[in-house]
């Protein structure tokens, strides 16, 4: 009980802290290590830059949660990459093309989505003050916690599945995009009914 009130603090402070940052905060942010500037530009527009994204493009465009990363709002979307998505298996991949399955596929891509922007070096005091993990609810209405291992940094959701996290982050608009090596979710879940 009592750990399960500091997970929840720590969830609540870091969603906080995220909400609350302003642009000049933000600013900030681009100058750090591994960040990209291009809040100059859309989610659409950046994706459709980068072929390694091309499925997750595909899909946040089709259940569409780009537009709603596109709006006044902050997020933080941490992106599996065409290899993840793949990695899934036949049935996973099958699922998440076909039509009828997009609510499933958007809920999938809402438990990679966080409030707020986060980089680098905001990841990096987060898990320093945190002991080793930064817990931060994500839009699923699950926790999305953030840890390093060895010199790699990590982000796992409430089953234990984990991956690790591109070298990079982009400013996109007001939010980031951060690309990461495997979907959260169990394939055997993805399964058609």
């Amino acid at each position: 009980m009592a750990n399960a009130k500091i997970r929840f603090g720590l969830v609540a402070g870091l969603a906080l802290m995220l909400a609350s940052c302003g642009d000049d905060a933000a600013q900030t942010a681009l100058s750090a290590e591994g960040a990209e500037d291009q809040t100059g530009e859309n989610f659409a527009a950046v994706l459709g830059k980068e072929p390694s994204l091309s499925i997750a493009a595909q899909q946040l465009e089709t259940t569409g949660l780009l537009a709603a990363l596109d709006g006044e709002a902050s997020y933080t979307v941490f992106l599996p990459t065409n290899a993840a998505f793949e990695a899934l298996g036949e049935q996973g991949g099958a699922l998440i093309e076909d039509p009828q399955y997009r609510a499933v596929v958007a809920a999938v891509l809402r438990n990679h989505m966080v409030p707020g922007v986060l980089d680098r070096a905001a990841i990096d005091k987060a898990i320093a003050d945190g002991g080793g993990e930064a817990a931060v609810a994500n839009f699923g209405g699950g926790v999305l916690v953030l840890s390093r291992e060895e010199d790699r940094l990590v982000v796992r959701d409430a089953s234990g599945r984990k991956a690790a996290l591109d070298g990079k982050v982009t400013r996109v608009g007001k939010g980031a995009l951060i690309a990461i090596d495997t979907v959260l979710v169990d394939p055997d879940l993805l399964t058609a009914p």
